[in-house]
C-alpha cells in the first residue's frame, strides 16, 4: 500500500517518522510524496503547546477526508485521542499507534493491506521513465532514547513518552553507519534531553553516556567524511557530563560545534516553579565553561515567556539573561497550559502581558543575533551542503552548525570553502570559493 508521511514537531518526532518510513519501504510499502498518491496516511503529532494541537486535529480531519484509512502516532497518542473523535460517519477509519509501538508500523499497514483487499502492487502515479531523479536527503535523525530524567511542571512531551529508555549503544552507532554508507553526510543524534542519555542503564556493568556514545559514532572507521549534531540538552543533566563532553566538543572533528541547551527563564524563581533542577548561575556556568573549552562553538537556547505568576522584574531578568549570554540563537515560546501538566493549574498571565513580553524578547533575539552573524561577513569558512533553501539555493552548515545560504542548487552531501557575504537573523549568505570535492 502506497503511504503518505506528514511529521510535525521536534527533530525526535522526525527521527521516528523516519525510522517509520525505511520500515515501511523495506516491507515493500511505497512512500509517496503527495497525499493524492497515497493510500494511507500517516501523521506524525505534535502536542507541545495548545496551538500546536489544534492543528494537528486540523490534519487529522483532513486525513480522514482524503485517506480510507489513516495511522495517528506521535505525542498525541494516547494522552489526547480524545481530540480525534469522528464527527461525520462515511469518512476514513483512524488507527491510533503508541510511540512505544512505532516498530509494528509496516505490519499493520501490511495488515490492513490483507484485510481490505488492496492490491500487492500498484504503480505510483507521476512516476515516469525519464523523470529527474529527485535530490536525497543528506542528513539523518538519529533517535538515542525515549523519555528524560526531568520534572519540568509544564511539559506535555515527558507525560506523552515517560521515563527515560535509552537504546543500546550498538543500535545507534549500527543506524549511524548503514546511513552513512546510503549517503547521509549529517547525522543529527536526537531525544527529549541527549545529555541524560544512558543514565536508566545499569552502572555495575559500566553504562555508556553521551560522551562515550559520542566516541563510539564518530570513531567508526572506513566511513566517507560526515559531521553529528548533537540535539538538545538539559541544565540539570549536562551538569554530570559537562567538562568530558566539552572536551570531546572542542577535540572531535566529526562533531558539529553547537550547543542547544534551554535556559527558559531568566529567574530563579520562575525556573523553581518550572521545575527545572537548576539555577541561573548553573546556566551560565555551562554556557562559560563550553565557550572556554571550545570557543567556536554556537550557542542556541529556548525562552517561555509568560509563565505564570512571571512577574515584570522576571521577565527583566530574561532579558539581562539573554544579553549576557549572547547567543547566536534564541527561540522564544509563550507559555501554553497543556492539559495533565501541574503548570496547567496555575493562574494564567493576561494575554496582552504574555504578547508584549514576546516581542520584547523576540525583538532583543533578532538584534542578539544579527550582532553574531554579521562578525562572521568578509571570512571565509568551510561548509557541507545539507539541504535545499527556497528558491533555488542551497543551505551549507559551517562547522559550528551556523547554515549560509548559496544561490542555486548546488550538489548535496559535499563540502565546499565559501565566502560569507551578508547577514540575516537567522542565516548568513555566502558564494561558493571553490567547488569541494566528493565527500
Amino acid at each position: 500500500m502506497r503511504v503518505y508521511v506528514e511529521a510535525y514537531g521536534c527533530s525526535q518526532n522526525q527521527g521516528e517518522a523516519a525510522r517509520m518510513t525505511r520500515a515501511l519501504k523495506a516491507a515493500g510499502h511505497p512512500v509517496v510524496s503527495r497525499p493524492e498518491e497515497g493510500e494511507v496516511g500517516l501523521l506524525v503529532t505534535c502536542a507541545v503547546i495548545g496551538p500546536t494541537e489544534e492543528r494537528m486535529v486540523s490534519r487529522w480531519r483532513g486525513f480522514r477526508q482524503r485517506f480510507a484509512h489513516t495511522i495517528v502516532t506521535g505525542c498525541m497518542v494516547p494522552l489526547r485521542v480524545d481530540r480525534m473523535v469522528p464527527e461525520t460517519e462515511g469518512s476514513g477509519e483512524t488507527h491510533f499507534l503508541p510511540i512505544s509501538e512505532q516498530d509494528r508500523v509496516a505490519d499493520l499497514v501490511t495488515g490492513l493491506q490483507r484485510e481490505h483487499a488492496f492490491p500487492e502492487e500498484m504503480p505510483i502515479p507521476g512516476e515516469r521513465e525519464g523523470d529527474e531523479p529527485k535530490d536525497r536527503p543528506v542528513h539523518r535523525e538519529v533517535v538515542i532514547a525515549q523519555g528524560c530524567t526531568s520534572q519540568c511542571s509544564y511539559c506535555f512531551s515527558r507525560l506523552a513518552r515517560g521515563r527515560l529508555a535509552s537504546r543500546p549503544p550498538s543500535e545507534i552507532v549500527r543506524e549511524v553507519i548503514e546511513g552513512v554508507n546510503e549517503g547521509i553526510r549529517e547525522v543529527r543524534l536526537s531525544s527529549l534531553d541527549t545529555s541524560c542519555y544512558g543514565l536508566d542503564r545499569d552502572q555495575n556493568g559500566g553504562r555508556i553516556l553521551l560522551p562515550e556514545l559520542v566516541d563510539r559514532v564518530c570513531s567508526q572507521p572506513d566511513l566517507p567524511d560526515f559531521r553529528v549534531r548533537v540535539g538538545m540538552m538539559s541544565p540539570q543533566s549536562l551538569r554530570r557530563i559537562a567538562r568530558p563532553y566539552f572536551q570531546r566538543l572542542a577535540e572531535e572533528d566529526r562533531l558539529f560545534k553547537f550547543l542547544h541547551l534551554p535556559v527558559q527563564s531568566g529567574s530563579d524563581e520562575v525556573l523553581v516553579r518550572m521545575r527545572r533542577g537548576y539555577t541561573v548561575e548553573q546556566f551560565l556556568n555551562l554556557v562559560d565553561q563550553g565557550r572556554k573549552l571550545c570557543p567556536e562553538v554556537t550557542v542556541s537556547t529556548d525562552v517561555i515567556v509568560g509563565f505564570p505568576a512571571e512577574t515584570e522584574t522576571d521577565h527583566r531578568r530574561t532579558l539581562s539573561l539573554l544579553e549576557e549570554v549572547n547567543p547566536e540563537i534564541v527561540n522564544v515560546t509563550r507559555f501554553s497550559p497543556r492539559p495533565g501538566t501541574p503548570a496547567a493549574a496555575m493562574a494564567r498571565l493576561p494575554g496582552a502581558v504574555v504578547k508584549e513580553r514576546s516581542r520584547q524578547v523576540a525583538a532583543l533575539r533578532m538584534r542578539l543575533a544579527r550582532r553574531k552573524l554579521e562578525a562572521q561577513v568578509g571570512g571565509t569558512a568551510s561548509g557541507l551542503a545539507c539541504e535545499r533553501g527556497i528558491p533555488d539555493s542551497t543551505v551549507y552548515r559551517l562547522q559550528n552548525y551556523l547554515p549560509v545560504i548559496v544561490q542555486g542548487l548546488q550538489p548535496l552531501g559535499r563540502w565546499a570553502s565559501l565566502r560569507i557575504v551578508g547577514a540575516r537573523s537567522h542565516y548568513l549568505l555566502g558564494k561558493l570559493a571553490e567547488r569541494g570535492a566528493d565527500s
